[in-house]
């Protein structure tokens, strides 16, 4: 009777946790937009990180607007810096505080794969996406 009820109770949560339509869940913390590295850079910004709200921002020195980076594949934040991942070359570490020059190009949210981008569309979608090609230093 007990292998019956947990065979039971097995099946009917396999099926309630099962679902064709895909889940839309809040950004886990520390989680940031990535994409495969493209080097080609139309626009260069100085400014800083700021952490708001969930979202890895990026805020401009000359209008304070905020953008949300898309970085290369590979890179990663943990909570005070971003360790940004070059293709070919040494990572490199992006404090959150820190000035640097971040060169790369603007993008439309509808540029950006719906599935993987969709959590960060929901939450960030406010700020415009810009995909990031090169760090370095402001000075």
């Amino acid at each position: 009777m007990r292998k019956a009820g947990l065979i039971c109770a097995l099946a009917l949560s396999g099926c309630a946790s099962y679902s064709r339509v895909p889940t839309i869940h809040p950004l886990r913390p520390l989680q940031i937009a990535t994409a495969p590295y493209q080097p080609v850079a139309t626009t260069a910004l100085s400014g800083s990180l700021v952490y708001d709200g969930g979202c890895l921002l990026f805020r401009g020195n000359r209008t304070g607007a905020l953008l949300m980076p898309v970085w290369p594949a590979g890179t990663i934040f943990n909570g005070t810096a971003v360790i940004y991942h070059e293709p070919g070359r040494a990572d490199h570490a992006v404090m959150v505080a820190e000035q640097f020059l971040m060169e790369g190009q603007p993008l439309q949210w509808s540029a950006l794969a719906a599935p993987p981008y969709q959590p960060f569309q929901n939450q960030c979608g406010a700020y415009p996406p810009f995909f990031v090609s090169h760090v370095r230093p402001a000075n």
